[in-house]
């Protein structure tokens, strides 16, 4: 009867494990709407001018190679360059394994990718990337405004 018993709270343990899982969704950093939220906030803080709230969210490694005011004057710079926007749509979500680049430290990076409307009727594209924390959040690494999507490095850290 013990064996019984445990094997029953063994089976309600994992049904327990599973309804979690498909309540919460999928494990933290592998859902592309997770990521398409966050990029969304991010846009948001930038086009509303906290460059101070997207650096205190920003990759440790990134900080760790700007000081916040060169970070902020950077990011306000490029946010200006692209001028007043009607409307955005994400374009793409690309998520890439970097290990063993000196520029990059190892781990997982996404980059998502928006086709974004100006009032003045012209169309440019904006990427943010991030970096996959060992908390399972995304970290902002970079904001990169241009006005066609080919030819463009993936992962550009800050913007820069």
């Amino acid at each position: 009867m013990k064996g019984i018993t445990g094997l029953s709270r063994v089976a309600g343990a994992c049904l327990l494990a599973a309804l979690s899982t498909l309540a919460h969704g999928a494990e933290a950093g592998t859902s592309a709407d997770e990521l398409l939220g966050d990029a969304a906030f991010v846009l948001k803080q930038i086009d509303s001018g906290q460059y101070a709230a997207v650096w205190q969210e920003t990759a440790s490694f990134v900080r760790a190679k700007y000081t916040a005011d060169s970070f902020e004057s950077g990011l306000s710079q490029l946010r200006k360059q692209v001028g007043a926007v009607d409307h955005r749509g994400w374009a793409s979500v690309t998520r890439l394994t970097y290990s063993h680049d000196k520029a990059i430290p190892d781990g997982l990076y996404a980059n998502v990718d928006y086709a974004t409307w100006l009032t003045d009727g012209r169309v440019v594209y904006e990427k943010l990337s991030f970096q996959l924390g060992s908390d399972g959040r995304w970290f902002f690494t970079g904001y990169e405004p241009r006005p066609n999507q080919g030819g463009v490095p993936q992962a550009n850290v800050a913007g820069k």
